[in-house]
């Protein structure tokens, strides 16, 4: 009897002790399980926030009416937080604070000026602005005839000199060019397709 009540104690203790242990490991199997799940969290964030994106791409645009492709490279701004694939004739470089400029480098009296907006950016305030600016410059504004969607552009002319300031409206990456560029040298739809590439890091 005694060796009965023995062996049915040692059988519980065992018991007992895989279900303790069975417990443990449990417990320690499901930590890594929530950690990969935050990380996994983590790297979907970080990939929403900064897509990655190749070094080059092709981009089309026309110069005085003459279609071409050419390659251009992933460059980011140490001014303002955006990146944009620069067409190899040009480059891009801080100005001043909150202004970047992408120039052409045999005249960089041909380039562009990048300014980020706040997304609680008031449109109607910046048009007055831009418009005021471009009266300074001439009387007569114009509609740039450029493919710009979800935007307004607004343009003048002053001798051969062309003005043209472009607000592309988007809601995360609102966006004010100003583009500077001669009537026999217009550069104005290979500009814009450069700004197309830009996203906000």
């Amino acid at each position: 009897m005694i060796s009965w009540t023995r062996y049915i104690g040692c059988v519980t203790f065992a018991a007992f002790l895989l279900s303790g242990c069975g417990t443990t490991i449990d417990e320690n199997a499901d930590e890594p399980q929530e950690d990969s799940v935050k990380e996994g969290n983590e790297g979907n964030t970080s990939q929403g926030d900064n897509k990655v994106r190749l070094m080059e791409q092709n981009l089309q645009y026309t110069i005085n009416g003459e279609a071409k492709e050419k390659t251009a490279f992933l460059k980011k701004s140490d001014n303002q937080p955006f990146s944009l694939y620069v067409l190899q004739q040009f480059r891009l470089s801080a100005e001043e604070p909150g202004k970047d400029i992408v120039f052409l480098t045999e005249d960089d009296s041909i380039y562009m000026r990048i300014e980020l907006l706040k997304a609680d950016v008031n449109w109607d305030e910046v048009e007055k602005n831009v418009q005021a600016q471009l009266k300074s410059i001439s009387e007569t504004i114009s509609d740039p005839s450029l493919d710009v969607e979800g935007g307004t552009g607004f343009e003048v002319e002053s001798g051969d000199d062309v003005i043209t300031s472009i607000l592309l409206k988007d809601e995360k990456s609102p966006v004010r060019l100003t583009i500077f560029t001669k009537k026999d040298r217009d550069y104005r739809d290979a500009f814009l397709e450069m700004a197309k590439t830009l996203m906000k890091r």
